[in-house]
């Protein structure tokens, strides 16, 4: 035979070969990379979330108006520098406006105590405990808000709020001031 007939099926030969192998390598299953976890989820999820004053302002709205559908709500709350809330009292049938403010402290269990800060009922000055004493017996408020009027504060018990999901909020971090509000949500066992 031949040199180039030699060489011509070694060629051919080898073109055979290495086709074989490239659509053996196409018809072969792709590997998992990425195995897909157990279908059993183990541990806590948790997520913080880093929230505005303006976009807790508008949630803060939506709970109350949800929560207080079928009810009259004769107060408003404000996030700004501080946490103000803004209502009406009836005193001898007139609404009166009162406002409160308060600043929020942080606890460690992630609940929120507001101390009082000031407080303006139309421009009559009255002591903070009565004030808060009035609120506590005619305000309509969540489960888990509580009035202090001896040490005149609000207790606003994060861990007690009931949420539609499974989770509990504990709040790391409301500086008012510098907008720098941090919330962490964590799934309930």
């Amino acid at each position: 035979m031949k040199k180039w007939k030699v060489l011509f099926l070694g060629l051919l030969s080898l073109n055979i070969i290495l086709a074989i192998v490239i659509i053996s390598f196409i018809f072969q299953p792709v590997e998992d990379v990425n195995p897909s976890p157990s279908k059993e989820v183990k541990g806590d999820a948790e997520l913080t979330i880093l929230a505005k004053k303006e976009d807790l302002n508008v949630l803060i709205d939506k709970y109350l108006k949800r929560e207080f559908k079928d009810q009259p709500l004769n107060y408003d709350i404000t996030l700004t520098d501080v946490v103000r809330v803004d209502g009406t009292i009836e005193v001898f049938g007139d609404d009166i406006d009162i406002r409160m403010t308060f600043e929020p402290v942080v606890q460690e269990n992630g609940d929120i105590e507001l101390e009082q800060q000031s407080l303006s009922i139309g421009k009559l000055q009255l002591p903070v405990r009565t004030v808060l004493r009035y609120v506590n017996n005619n305000f309509k408020l969540p489960e888990w808000v509580t009035i202090d009027p001896k040490n005149e504060s609000v207790y606003v018990a994060l861990q007690e709020m009931k949420l539609e999901t499974d989770f509990n909020v504990q709040v790391k971090k409301f500086d008012l001031k510098n907008d720098d509000i941090r919330v962490r949500l964590t799934s309930i066992n």
